[in-house]
């Protein structure tokens, strides 16, 4: 079947990315959906997780006489030789792809694969838009029809690319991806997917409220570069924590915020979690300061030792 790009969604039994239960397949051509493929696998055990069960309602008894992956991917693998697919947070999807191939030995197919966060944060205009598909498709006025139902995600997927296709007047997907060279468009041999992923990250980056910094007015330096300039923070620093961090700035007279805008003077960049902000490393306040730059707006983007050498 000719075609322009594929989406997909699969949704999984536990924390283990070999556990496919379901995978949904949208063709689109020429910016229209003109297929759909959606499908119940069997994952190699039947060991379901709880919040997987509460997160797609697939439970085991559904999938118990289902096909396993293999059968499945026998039926539609065609579909990815030598295309592009595109995911949202492409990284989950890709490895959950991946680990399934390679539990069942099966050939790994050559295709690109692209995420639709970097595509549609190209089309919010610099806005402060969640990543989630949830948070996309509320801004694109998309309906998601059942979220985490890997077809109607799939599809969901699928109108998000074509509104951004449509909002920036660009006919095909390589048109807009060579306008905005800088998304990711990533070779499906060689990633390295990991075996396992966490669903909560809540300890790992501790947020730090602003309430908690107590500015000292005295003896301030008016001529250092921070004084009277706005700083946001992202990420987490390996020199020291952001608490200490945020305390440093405002010891210097700057003014913190939470989120970017146009005001921004700052925004420090530390280490992202990758399995948080997606497989660019870009976190949603860095996507936004740079669209914001991209519009002409003057923020100064610091990785931490150049932040260090400021201070």
């Amino acid at each position: 079947m000719d075609f322009d790009f594929l989406t997909i969604d699969f949704e999984t039994s536990n924390n283990n990315y070999n556990s496919a239960c379901s995978i949904g397949l949208v063709l689109i051509k020429d910016k229209k959906i003109i297929n759909t493929k959606y499908f119940l696998i069997k994952p190699p055990s039947l060991n379901f997780n709880a919040d997987n069960i509460r997160i797609n309602g697939i439970t085991p008894g559904q999938v118990s006489n289902s096909p396993l992956f293999p059968e499945i991917w026998e039926q539609i693998k065609f579909y990815f030789n030598d295309t592009k697919v595109i995911a949202h947070n492409a990284s989950f999807d890709m490895s959950v792809l991946k680990n399934c191939l390679l539990e069942y030995n099966l050939q790994i197919p050559e295709f690109t694969y692209i995420d639709s966060i970097p595509i549609s944060t190209r089309a919010c205009r610099g806005e402060g838009i969640g990543r989630s598909l949830d948070d996309r498709a509320k801004y694109f006025n998309i309906n998601m029809g059942t979220h985490h139902n890997a077809l109607d995600d799939a599809i969901t997927c699928a109108n998000l690319v074509i509104e951004c296709l449509n909002r920036k007047h660009r006919k095909t997907l390589e048109s807009y991806c060579s306008t905005y060279s800088s998304i990711p468009i990533k070779h499906f041999s060689e990633l390295k997917p990991s075996k396992e992923f966490k669903r909560s990250f809540s300890n790992r980056f501790k947020k730090i409220a602003i309430s908690e910094i107590t500015a000292t007015t005295e003896n301030i330096n008016d001529n250092n570069p921070f004084y009277n300039k706005i700083v946001v923070f992202t990420g987490e620093l390996k020199s020291m924590d952001r608490k200490l961090a945020m305390q440093k700035v405002v010891n210097l007279g700057a003014i913190l915020r939470n989120s970017v805008s146009s005001k921004t003077t700052y925004l420090i960049v530390g280490i992202q979690d990758k399995s948080l902000v997606g497989e660019d490393g870009l976190s949603s306040k860095e996507e936004k300061a740079y669209a914001l730059i991209s519009n002409g707006n003057e923020i100064k983007i610091l990785k931490e030792d150049e932040f260090l050498n400021m201070i």
